[in-house]
């Protein structure tokens, strides 16, 4: 995919256009890096960003006021790829994960359909040929991630372990 969603609009902030941002990344200060962002496939120049405490407020360009704010409620801010931060090692974006195939013990058990994230590691949601699985995304479990190739291997026993069928 070319494209990274990096947050939603989740309201209109005051009276000169300015929206507040849910952000779906792990790096906030990343917002002030941008200098444009696609809404409904529209390319937007940001002009100005601020982070606050209570949140993320950014003001683009050609929303001057609280109506134009109102109208983006809910629309996705969406980046070019080349636009994204530099990931650490063993960190992948959940776009790229979804649609691995996953192996264990060299035969493929399904595919990822989602990523839940709710606490201390993402979960992983396999869709299997009968079932739906869901296992943590922890070192324990991943033994290797290859977005190159689509495939993510877990580590046998511990699938035997932990493997939730849904």
């Amino acid at each position: 995919m070319d494209r990274l969603v990096v947050g939603v609009i989740s309201k209109a902030q005051g009276v000169k256009g300015e929206v507040k941002i849910a952000p779906l990344t792990d790096d906030v200060s990343r917002f002030k890096k941008l200098s444009q962002v696609y809404i409904d496939g529209v390319c937007r120049k940001v002009s100005g960003v601020k982070i606050l405490p209570n949140g993320i407020f950014m003001s683009i360009e050609g929303i001057v006021d609280r109506n134009g704010a109102e109208t983006l409620r809910g629309k996705e801010l969406v980046i070019d790829r080349k636009d994204a931060v530099e990931l650490p090692k063993d960190r992948y974006f959940i776009v790229d994960v979804i649609g691995c195939d996953v192996s264990v013990g060299g035969d493929i058990i399904g595919r990822i359909v989602e990523v839940l994230q709710h606490g201390a590691a993402d979960v992983y949601v396999i869709q299997g040929e009968k079932a739906r699985y869901m296992i943590p995304a922890i070192d324990r479990v991943v033994k290797q991630v290859d977005i190159s190739q689509k495939l993510i291997t877990l580590d046998k026993s511990a699938w035997q372990d932990l493997a939730i069928q849904e």
